[in-house]
């Protein structure tokens, strides 16, 4: 797997702010969860934990909403294939095993946060891109 930081750059931006704006959100949660893997989780308190996980589970799906919503609105024509993707990634986050979390951080958040980069890599860079260029296409319409 392609490893980054989740540093957000100019070239993930999709050209819709509010978009942009969400996933530089997500990155920010990436972000949380490297810095618990620099100190290698010790001291991560349960809470501390379970803010992170319902952060990005509440977030992603405020999120996927927010697109979700804009490719309704403007007929995008690959909103099934997308939405599809979204689900995906919702039922995933909602399956972390938190009691498992809670005993063993330095274990689960490196994969939490392997599986975050995964879908951000490839569905920022990759079908939002997409979906960016069509939506701000049809919004000049």
């Amino acid at each position: 797997m392609f490893d980054f930081k989740f540093d957000w750059c100019k070239e993930m931006e999709c050209g819709v702010p509010a978009i942009d704006d969400q996933h530089q959100i997500l990155f920010h949660i990436g972000r949380e969860m490297e810095q618990l893997i620099m100190h290698g989780c010790q001291n991560a308190t349960t809470k501390e934990l379970l803010d992170i996980v319902c952060e990005l589970r509440e977030y992603t799906s405020y999120h996927f909403y927010t697109e979700e919503d804009l490719m309704l609105k403007y007929n995008y024509p690959e909103t099934d294939q997308h939405k599809q993707s979204h689900a995906v990634f919702r039922a995933s986050i909602i399956d972390i095993d938190l009691p498992r979390l809670g005993k063993h951080p330095e274990e689960m958040v490196p994969q939490i946060k392997d599986h975050l980069q995964d879908f951000l890599f490839n569905h920022v860079m990759v079908e939002d891109q997409a979906l960016g260029r069509y939506l701000v296409s049809s919004m000049k319409e």
